[in-house]
């Protein structure tokens, strides 16, 4: 975390801030956030996290919705499960989220309680308008194309050639999803699970948030270690529900490619870290 003058925080932020709690503030700008920034403020209200989003950053994979994470945590308050919705503002810069600050650690790796936290997340059924994602074999295969058709033809080619065959794989009923549930995004404080940024939640299939959780792409890409096989599996038996869990076993190879797919296409647009998430993912494959 990087402490930062108040100048370098967006005058409109700022004044907000200063609006609901005059007096003496410290910013520290959050590091992990890959779309967004996130500032941790400590004034005269107590501990406060301002996130401004940054509309560029969306991706079909992982939108980045303000309007959509706000319904999200004022739909899970008091659940135990997501920090507290405190304001929603407009910006020259972007939207802008403020929320509480939820004591506690960024996970090194998704672990059995973060599994079961999730089991939680998808027990839930809010009354909210969300997107739906379609998570069945063709679906994904669709998914990872559509990636692949946006890269020269020599960087898809590999891949395309390692897409696994389709076949029927019955979906699993919709349940609320966090979308994007990272390591970085899982805060932990003793076996308590709780999750941030829920900028990308749908309707879907349980096992599409499983995928991201298990992802050794998306270990690497936070800068942890991606969990071994025998990890993984320990991991996913903690999903209280035995169906998804074979579910998401049956569609692994599908996951696994598609995200092999995005990771081509983000690292074709300049971000070269995910050249060894990519090839990370893909190793699951075989």
């Amino acid at each position: 975390m990087s402490r930062v003058s108040p100048q370098s925080v967006p005058q409109e932020v700022q004044s907000y801030s200063e609006r609901d709690a005059p007096g003496p503030q410290q910013w520290t700008e959050l590091p992990g956030g890959r779309s967004n920034r996130i500032w941790h403020v400590h004034d005269g209200l107590g501990e406060r996290i301002f996130k401004l989003f940054d509309a560029t950053r969306a991706n079909p994979l992982f939108p980045n919705e303000p309007e959509a994470e706000a319904r999200v945590l004022a739909a899970l308050r008091g659940q135990g499960l997501a920090p507290e919705l405190l304001a929603a503002f407009e910006t020259g810069n972007g939207p802008c989220l403020v929320y509480d600050y939820l004591p506690g650690q960024a996970l090194e790796h998704v672990d059995p309680d973060t599994i079961l936290a999730l089991g939680r997340v998808h027990a839930l059924r809010p009354q909210i308008a969300l997107r739906r994602i379609e998570s069945t074999p063709g679906a994904l295969l669709r998914s990872g194309m559509w990636f692949l058709s946006q890269v020269p033809l020599a960087q898809a080619e590999p891949l395309i050639a390692r897409a696994p065959s389709e076949r029927e794989i019955a979906p699993g009923p919709n349940v609320l999803l966090h979308g994007d549930p990272v390591p970085a995004n899982v805060i932990a404080a003793g076996a308590t699970r709780r999750f941030i940024d829920w900028q990308c939640p749908a309707w879907g299939d349980a096992t599409a948030d499983l995928a991201i959780a298990l992802s050794s792409a998306m270990h690497h890409v936070y800068g942890r270690v991606p969990l071994s096989r025998a990890r993984a599996e320990e991991a996913l038996l903690a999903y209280p529900a035995p169906e998804v869990r074979d579910r998401y076993r049956a569609l692994a190879p599908y996951y696994h490619w598609r995200m092999a797919a995005y990771c081509v296409w983000k690292a074709a647009h300049g971000e070269t870290i995910y050249e060894a998430a990519g090839a990370l993912e893909l190793a699951r494959l075989s």
